[in-house]
């Protein structure tokens, strides 16, 4: 399954959750629906 065009709330979400952080890029790096952005939807990054 493909991440979807209305995903990126639920992204943000999930990555800002200190229990996922501590595994994937750290509990000082949340994420918000900008950098889910950037990450996974942008093709220029």
């Amino acid at each position: 399954m493909l991440i979807q065009n209305g995903d990126q709330r639920h992204l943000a979400k999930w990555l800002s959750d200190p229990a996922v952080l501590e595994f994937y890029e750290g509990r000082d790096s949340p994420f918000d629906v900008n950098k889910v952005q950037q990450v996974f939807y942008d093709e220029t990054t």
